[in-house]
């Protein structure tokens, strides 16, 4: 990498960051192959996934980028963050892992310049509200600075109108905690005194559902998010024209909203729909404007380029056959039938449900459920579907397809993706789980999958069937390494379809590791 260690680190000493960890998580939307993805639909060619230069700003412990190195060992990724403590962490985990395509630097944004070099894609996710105005603007300069010609910036922040009232509870939190100092007995005293005021305030009025809402919200959030994201002082939102002028001004135009659903309106009344879609394509991000105005939305995950690229905002009915097709889709009924006009009901991983009647498409979302996590071309789809539904091919099936996967593509509930992602779902007699899911899973239940999720293991248990999986042990290997320390059956607690507890279900060892290998798959954790 040409990122050399002569780049100075921050002389500002210790920061908040240093003293309250902030956890390092994922974020599916900022990953290249989406970004790419997204540049894709709306005409614009970016670099390959596979072979990339990635900068993130304020990367923490390398939570979010790390990944990403550990997945593409032909691309280059760069992080640099204030926090010294943060940094050491995410190089010691760096270390562990043996990667050499990825540094973490010790780096004050301000000192981020041309030697750093270009970016295919530059990510800032959370810190552009929680810097001062200096600190954006040389964001902005960066973005303009040290993106590639085709490259894509990734840039979220709090957004209005919905952080007015999130900026109204702050107000009281901050005034209520200025004079403490330590992380848990300031963020125990913020969410007292809001229980206290949302408690006295009139349930009957807006002010009382605004004030329990947000208590609802404060209650939920992690302690160290609500000491660095709702008790810093310098916290700012803006609204979303008002970071895209910011970024004109720089010779960036916006591209779009990072995240594709936003743009489907089938869920609004006829006359907003009928008025967003008149919005010409010059006033792209006007209509999504207006329509943050309309949501309420808080946060914004904006996406720019090059102000000299041509973008179009025509999506062709058939822009889906050009990517591949990735949902968690699976039958409620498994026994319902596929070949016959009968109402099929799927649910998606999210509990979100669809009712199918047409065989092409319930054999399209049976196709998709047992691929997953594999991702399918449209004509892999098209042809599994025919398979299922009898082989019987129709003039209309492309186009019938076509048709459905565009509508649930918009909406969100089918994936897409520009790069098929490199992963299994079926074991092998060697069975690999990825390295960095492995090592994470040494320290606590969370792991990252191959699609750039967080996914949650079930139990120690598991965590400990995980460490087996490193492609030098048999299926038989593993499955005695497992009897030795859990006996020769297992018993796995179950639930009923309303949560309650059910019988238990007693299973050899060998049937536990052969479910477990087929839970792993599905998650997303077995290597190619």
């Amino acid at each position: 990498m040409n990122i050399q260690t002569e780049h100075r680190p921050p002389n500002t000493g210790p920061t908040s960051y240093d003293e309250v960890y902030y956890p390092g998580h994922v974020y599916g939307l900022t990953h290249p192959n989406h970004l790419a993805t997204i540049a894709a639909v709306y005409g614009m060619q970016s670099a390959p996934v596979e072979r990339c230069r990635v900068l993130e700003l304020g990367c923490g412990v390398g939570g979010n980028l790390l990944p990403m190195a550990f997945q593409y060992p032909g691309s280059e990724f760069v992080g640099v963050d204030l926090s010294g403590v943060t940094i050491e962490r995410g190089q010691r985990n760096i270390a562990t892992l043996g990667l050499s395509n990825i540094k973490l630097l010790h780096c004050d944004i301000m000192n981020v310049d041309a030697g750093f070099g270009e970016f295919d894609y530059i990510l800032a996710h959370g810190v552009y509200s929680w810097v001062p105005p200096a600190v954006r603007e040389k964001m902005m300069m960066i973005f303009k600075q040290n993106l590639a010609p085709r490259g894509v910036c990734y840039v979220s922040y709090n957004a209005h109108p919905f952080s007015h009232l999130r900026d109204m509870v702050r107000d009281m939190m901050r005034y209520h905690t200025r004079r403490l100092t330590g992380m848990k007995e300031k963020v125990g005293q913020a969410r007292a005194i809001l229980k206290f005021l949302s408690d006295g305030s009139k349930a009957n009025s807006v002010h009382g559902a605004i004030m329990r809402d947000q208590y609802n919200r404060v209650l939920k959030s992690p302690d160290e998010l609500l000491f660095h994201d709702d008790l810093d002082d310098g916290a700012e939102a803006f609204l979303l024209h008002e970071v895209a002028e910011d970024a004109s001004r720089h010779g960036l135009q916006y591209l779009g909203d990072a995240d594709f659903s936003r743009r489907y309106l089938a869920g609004y009344s006829e006359e907003v729909r009928a008025t967003l879609q008149r919005f010409p394509e010059s006033e792209f991000m006007a209509r999504d404007q207006y329509q943050d105005f309309i949501d309420g939305n808080g946060f914004r995950r904006t996406l720019l380029c090059h102000d000299s690229i041509s973008l179009s905002r025509q999506i062709d009915l058939d822009f889906v056959t050009r990517f591949h097709l990735l949902s968690t889709t699976n039958p409620v009924d498994p026994d319902a039938c596929v070949t016959d006009d009968s109402a099929m009901e799927f649910e998606n991983q999210d509990g979100s449900r669809v009712t199918v009647t047409d065989p092409l498409l319930k054999a399209a979302h049976l196709c998709l459920g047992r691929a997953w996590p594999r991702a399918l071309s449209f004509d892999e789809l098209l042809d599994g579907a025919r398979a299922l539904r009898g082989d019987r091919q129709a003039d209309d099936d492309r186009k019938v397809l076509t048709e459905a996967m565009f509508i649930l593509a918009c909406s969100g509930e089918v994936s897409f993706l520009l790069s098929r992602p490199f992963l299994l779902k079926e074991a092998t007699e060697h069975p690999q789980a990825s390295l960095l899911a492995r090592r994470q899973a040494q320290t606590g239940p969370l792991v990252t999958n191959l699609l750039h999720q967080t996914v949650q293991l079930e139990d120690d248990r598991t965590r400990d069937f995980l460490q087996l999986l490193d492609g030098a042990r048999t299926i038989d290997q593993i499955t005695a390494e497992m009897t030795e320390k859990f006996g020769p059956t297992i018993r796995i607690d179950q639930k009923d379809n309303a949560g309650q507890p059910a019988e238990p279900l007693l299973l050899s060892t060998r049937e536990s590791v052969q479910r477990s290998l087929a839970m792993v798959g599905k998650l997303g954790l077995l290597v190619a």
